[in-house]
C-alpha cells in the first residue's frame, strides 16, 4: 500500500499523521502551511466578547500543546503549499509522481479541482465533525454552542466535490470526562481518530476496502464566517466551559448520536 497525506501544519494535523507513520510508511505528503493558532480579536468588539475571544483561542493553543506537544513534519518527499496553491497544477504533478494507492486528508483547505480529479479512488478525509449533522467549518465548536457536547466527534469519509458529503467510512467520539472543556474534547477527538485510523488502515490492508454508508441530506454546512465572537458567550458566560460536566451530571439534556463504525 502506497500511502500519501494531504494535511495542515498545526500540531493536531501533524500528530495525526505522525501517529500513523509509526506503523505505516508515508510515500509522500502535500503540506499546507496554516494560519497562526492565536488570531487577534476583531476590532470593535464589546469588552466581554474580546475577553472571551482571547480566552478561547489562548486555551486552544494551551490544549494543543498539552495533547500534541511539538510535532515534526513528515519524513518523506513533501511539497509545501499555501492556501492559494493547494489545488494547483504543481500539486497535481507532485501527487501523480508519487502515484499513491490511498490518500489520507486532514487539516488542509478544501480539496478542489484540478487536485480532486488527480486523487485515487481511495481518498479519505478526516472531518472534525459528525457529518452530516455538522459539516463545514468549526464543527467541534458548534455542538457546544447548540449544547450538544456528545455530538463533538469526527467522520472519516471519501472525498467528493461537495464539502464533507462523501460516503461515511467510520465515525469517532471521544470518552468524555467531567473536567473536560471544549478544547479538551476537540483534542481528544483527534487523539482517538488517529488511533482509529490505524485500525482502518489495517482493515484496508486486509480487505482492500471498507463498508460505507451514503450520507443523507440532513444537517447544516457551517461556513467560516458563520462564527462570531458573540457565540462564545454560550460557552463561557452561560456555562463557564463546564458544559461536559453538566451533561454528564444529567443537568443538560440532549440526544446521543448514532455513529457509523467499522469496528
Amino acid at each position: 500500500m502506497k500511502l500519501f497525506w494531504i494535511g495542515g501544519s498545526h500540531p493536531r494535523h501533524l500528530f495525526y499523521i505522525n501517529t500513523i507513520c509509526k506503523e505505516y510508511k508515508l510515500a509522500g505528503a502535500l503540506l499546507e502551511l496554516r494560519e497562526n493558532l492565536l488570531p487577534h480579536p476583531p476590532d470593535g468588539l464589546a469588552e466581554l466578547d474580546r475577553q472571551n475571544f482571547i480566552r478561547h483561542f489562548t486555551n486552544r493553543e494551551k490544549a494543543e500543546k498539552k495533547y500534541f506537544g511539538e510535532q515534526p513534519f513528515p519524513d518523506c518527499p513533501t511539497l509545501t503549499v499555501g492556501k492559494d496553491t493547494l489545488n494547483s497544477e504543481a500539486s497535481v504533478e507532485f501527487i501523480r509522481s508519487i502515484d499513491p494507492d490511498l490518500v489520507l486528508i486532514f487539516g488542509s483547505g478544501m480539496v478542489r479541482d484540478p487536485l480532486t480529479s488527480a486523487l485515487p479512488r481511495h481518498a479519505v478525509n478526516l472531518h472534525l465533525g459528525l457529518s452530516p449533522r455538522y459539516r463545514g467549518a468549526a464543527t467541534l465548536f458548534w455542538p457546544f454552542y447548540f449544547m450538544e457536547p456528545p455530538y463533538a466527534g469526527s467522520t472519516f469519509h471519501y472525498i467528493v466535490y461537495e464539502p464533507d458529503a462523501g460516503e461515511v467510512i467510520h465515525q469517532v467520539v471521544p470518552q468524555l470526562n467531567p473536567e473536560d472543556g471544549i478544547h479538551d474534547v476537540a483534542c481528544k477527538t483527534v487523539v482517538q481518530s488517529a488511533q482509529d485510523a490505524l485500525t482502518l488502515l489495517k482493515i484496508f490492508n486486509e480487505k482492500g476496502s471498507w463498508k460505507t454508508r451514503q450520507q443523507k441530506a440532513t444537517g447544516k454546512n457551517f461556513l467560516a464566517n458563520d462564527f462570531m465572537p458573540e457565540h462564545l458567550r454560550v460557552i463561557y458566560n452561560l456555562f463557564n466551559d463546564d458544559m461536559v460536566r453538566q451533561y454528564l451530571d444529567g443537568k443538560l439534556k440532549c440526544k446521543n448520536p448514532t455513529l457509523y463504525r467499522q469496528f
